[in-house]
């Protein structure tokens, strides 16, 4: 399994730690936890992130 710590994480989806960090304490965007409590992010939550702004991305170009 693919995994990204959260400066990967936060520059493949163009936002910063600190919102990932929101994200996690609102439970928009949970993190997962190594055994030392370290945030982690998987290529399953990248996925899921991406699509959602693609969807964003193709409903604003959609002229609907």
């Amino acid at each position: 399994m693919n995994t990204y710590r959260p400066n990967e994480f936060a520059k493949l989806i163009a936002k910063t730690t600190n919102t990932l960090q929101r994200w996690d304490r609102e439970g928009i965007l949970k993190a997962h936890r190594t055994p030392t409590n370290r945030r982690f992010y998987t290529h399953d939550q990248l996925s899921q992130i991406l699509g959602i702004k693609e969807n964003k991305r193709i409903a604003k170009g959609s002229g609907q």
